[in-house]
């Protein structure tokens, strides 16, 4: 039987954390495919910003790994019919809409179609148009090093002036999402409270 000395289990964990890193930064084959983002080059935002407050008809939201899994801009607002492109920068993503049918609970609007990019690699896009008034919330399920759900890669696509209330993705609490997830959809409900409620 060994002697566990200090600088054994201190060599050990080392050890433990650079293979943990390396698997973390690894890119893999192994995964599905989105649009290659050469294929056509992306359109700017028309219309508006694509701001909370100030719709687009298009708007490209980049998702990015570093500092952390996050989408950038984290909330964006487009007309009824307009378009949301999602660029994946860094390793692999996912852009998902949080639903019963896809990933978690629902906070879309009623009756409509949930979306899934399934894994996207970097350098690829995914893009829905959204004819139906609503917020809709969706969520990156990859998980790496842990969840990017819970390192705060969620994020809301504003359509139109819907009426706050009665929209799933305000009803739900926050708090059903782990970690930075929840602190990042509380800020989106902030915003877009203040944004959009007429009283």
């Amino acid at each position: 039987m060994k002697h566990l000395t200090r600088r054994r289990v201190l060599a050990s964990a080392a050890a433990t954390g650079a293979a943990a890193v390396a698997g973390c930064l690894e890119d893999s084959d192994a995964s599905g495919d989105g649009a290659d983002a050469n294929d056509e080059p992306p359109d700017e935002a028309t219309g508006g910003s694509g701001a909370l407050g100030d719709p687009a008809e298009t708007v490209t939201v980049t998702v990015v790994m570093r500092p952390s899994p996050q989408f950038d801009p984290g909330i964006v607002h487009v007309e009824p019919g307009g378009t949301v492109r999602w660029e994946i920068e860094g390793l692999r993503h996912s852009v998902t809409a949080y639903h019963p049918e896809t990933y978690g609970p629902q906070r879309i609007p009623d009756g409509v179609e949930p979306f899934d990019s399934g894994t996207v690699r970097e350098g690829h896009e995914f893009e829905v148009t959204f004819e139906e008034e609503g917020i809709y919330d969706y969520v990156d399920t990859r998980r790496l090093c842990g969840s990017h759900e819970a390192l705060g890669a969620v994020g809301r696509v504003v359509v139109g002036w819907p009426d706050l209330e009665g929209q799933p993705a305000l009803e739900h609490d926050p708090a059903e999402l782990p970690s930075r997830g929840e602190t990042v959809m509380r800020e989106y409900n902030d915003e877009t409270w203040a944004a959009l409620n007429d009283d």
